[in-house]
């Protein structure tokens, strides 16, 4: 059965972080566009006040100063994204740190930072980033981003109801994110929750169609639900994407081995198909093939289903060879019987023929 994705656990920044920060800067240059315009179109003032006295200007309040606007660090920010991309960690944590040296608020760089700690095995400087991003308005694909660094841990601590938790809180912050659909179900697999994982994966496989490990992990939910069709479907489609899907290949003779039945298919075919899909599946990996495979155990007991099932066919096929022959022999005898002018008891007698009349008595003798 198929696992979850983490390949969703590192990415660049995202297209949409440029073209927020590039459209901050584009509506402020529009703000100051348009106060400059209506200050040229204001009727010019009728006569300028005189001047106040010198003391009372001396004792006027002085306007507050402005801040200088927000750095954003983009060049910094980037840098550490390209490192951590090339598994260069520390270095990653490095430029995050410069870019946050420039604007300590700037949540992208907390982001880079969080996953970099992530990958380093520093867990709770991961989570006292996710802190630090909270506290700084982190947007919700940010959110998100974190809520699955935070459900990996989970599963690398193998607490799957945890795990599932975190993970649908990534949903509702991206919930047309269809790879963290997938990683939700996932976990549901896991937990044997073949119910709640259907719709989850339907959603994921609806958002993107041509995710394969969708499709994949959707088969084992139905195959886990006992619709066998659906699941070959779901199957099938997945090696239509990718076909060197080996993964898709060894689910496909699961499928066989396992289900009770199958369209058009008796216990030996269903087997046969089962094996041939296991030795597919060993060819596609080769000399990959991982030590203590379960596959050359499976392609046996599909065998020892096939011997099983011929037994119990020959079994069937002598008890009613047995019965024919005790009705033919029943037959014999009873037409036998009859030949023999013997009559099966309780059966009823014929009649006879009729009895010869009596003859008539002679005269007497004379006296």
């Amino acid at each position: 059965m198929s696992l979850l994705v983490v390949g969703s656990r590192v990415r660049v920044m995202p297209a949409y972080r440029r073209a927020r920060a590039i459209g901050l800067s584009v509506a402020i240059a529009s703000v100051a566009a348009i106060a400059a315009q209506a200050h040229a179109q204001a009727p010019a003032p009728a006569a300028a006040t005189p001047a106040p006295p010198a003391g009372d200007a001396a004792n006027a309040p002085r306007k507050r100063r402005q801040p200088p606007p927000a750095v954003i660090p983009l060049a910094e920010t980037q840098a550490a994204e390209q490192l951590l991309h090339a598994g260069n960690y520390a270095g990653a944590v490095a430029q995050s740190k410069a870019a946050l040296n420039k604007n300590e608020r700037y949540t992208p760089a907390m982001l880079v930072m969080a996953k970099a700690y992530y990958k380093l095995h520093k867990y709770e400087w991961t989570k006292k980033l996710w802190e630090m991003m909270q506290a700084n308005g982190a947007s919700d694909a940010e959110k998100s981003e974190i809520y699955q660094l935070l459900a990996f841990l989970e599963v690398d601590q193998k607490n799957i109801p945890g795990a599932i938790v975190l993970f649908k809180k990534a949903g509702e912050t991206r919930p047309d994110n269809a790879v963290i659909w997938n990683n939700l179900g996932a976990q549901y697999l896991m937990a044997k929750n073949y119910r709640d994982a259907a719709p989850v994966l339907e959603k994921a496989a609806q958002l993107q169609p041509g995710f394969a490990k969708a499709h994949l992990n959707l088969g084992d939910a139905y195959r886990g639900l006992a619709e066998y069709e659906k699941a070959q479907a779901e199957y099938q489609r997945a090696l239509q994407l990718f076909p060197n899907y080996a993964d898709a290949v060894f689910n496909l003779g699961i499928l066989y081995l396992d289900a009770d039945k199958m369209p058009n298919l008796d216990v030996p075919a269903r087997m046969n198909t089962a094996i041939q899909y296991f030795q597919r599946y060993k060819q596609m990996m080769g000399g990959t093939l991982p030590a203590g495979d379960p596959t050359d155990n499976y392609v046996a007991e599909a065998q020892e289903g096939i011997k099983k099932e011929e037994k119990r066919l020959e079994r069937i096929r002598k008890n009613e060879d047995r019965e024919r022959q005790r009705a033919a022999k029943k037959a014999a005898d009873d037409a036998k019987k009859a030949a023999a002018g013997g009559a099966a008891p309780g059966a009823p007698v014929p009649p006879g023929p009729p009895a010869p009349a009596a003859a008539p008595a002679a005269p007497a003798p004379r006296k």
